[in-house]
């Protein structure tokens, strides 16, 4: 039987009760790898255990809580005896114009798309120190390299995780520990449907949502090839970084774009037969 690519090693895999996360999750179990899932909703991840191929351990973990994730880190370790690799999947979005956002808002965002990821990494690293390496994979977003509308504060969370990564690539070298961020462009999650029923920008549904079974397999990229940064798909990323060459361009161009992405906006949320109110979800 021919063994896959991710064969005995051990993952940690927060926000794995998502959409990116159960996709990535399934993927990786196929590669062979022993998986901890973490997330908020135990159930759910429980639940998504219960249909991979082989025993998986599911945590209930809040990660802007440090307490729980340095006990998602001691369970994994106890389970499995080991940690090679750590992606940061878990995220949440509130989209609002900067001026309506509350200061809860504000700070549960930046807790948990920041600080939570950074807790994780921080509970990780010694653990890959030791082992002689490994890897770190953090799901960012496109709204990582260009502007987000009515998610600045999601924005500005990923923008600062493309510089937390980009400085472990560079400290973490020596211990042979790889750092890598993807970026998907729009991909159709309960998170996406959040947005389109809560005041998302136009400009997230300018392209078609793609799967999140394609964010996965960047993920398995990033992992087996110690990527340091992937984009999905990479024509979006090679246009973003382009145009964050020239600010005062994305400045004008910007309000433009929005105004042709609002109908594919109201087509996604008839789609799903979308309305108006709630509060955040996970990615």
């Amino acid at each position: 039987m021919k063994q896959g690519k991710l064969h005995g090693k051990t993952v940690i895999l927060t926000g794995a009760g998502g959409g990116i996360g159960t996709a990535t999750a399934a993927l990786l179990d196929r590669e062979g790898a022993n998986l901890v899932l973490a997330d908020i909703n135990l159930a759910r991840v429980q639940e998504l255990a219960q249909g991979l191929s082989r025993p998986a351990l599911a945590v209930k973990c809040d990660i802007t809580k440090r307490e729980e994730v340095t006990e998602l880190v001691a369970r994994a370790l106890e389970r499995f005896n080991t940690i090679d690799v750590l992606v940061n999947n878990a995220g949440i979005i509130i989209p609002s114009l900067f001026e309506k956002c509350s200061y809860e808002e504000i700070e549960k965002q930046v807790a948990v798309n920041l600080m939570g990821t950074i807790n994780a990494t921080y509970e990780v690293v010694p653990v890959l120190i030791k082992n002689g390496g490994g890897n770190i994979v953090t799901i960012s977003s496109m709204a990582g390299i260009v502007p987000e509308t009515y998610s600045s504060i999601y924005t500005a969370t990923k923008f600062a995780l493309r510089g937390f990564n980009l400085t472990l690539a560079l400290e973490l070298k020596k211990y042979r520990i790889a750092v890598s961020t993807i970026f998907p462009d729009t991909t159709d999650t309960p998170m996406l449907r959040y947005e389109a029923a809560h005041g998302g920008s136009p400009l997230t549904f300018l392209n078609t949502p793609q799967k999140p079974e394609n964010v996965a397999q960047a993920v398995l990229r990033a992992i087996t090839g110690k990527k340091l940064e992937l984009y999905v798909p990479y024509s979006s990323g090679f246009l973003s970084k382009l145009l964050m060459c020239a600010p005062g361009v994305v400045i004008k161009l910007w309000p433009v774009l929005e105004k042709a992405a609002e109908g594919k906006k109201i087509a996604y949320q008839k789609k799903y037969n979308l309305v108006e109110g709630g509060e955040g979800k996970d990615a």
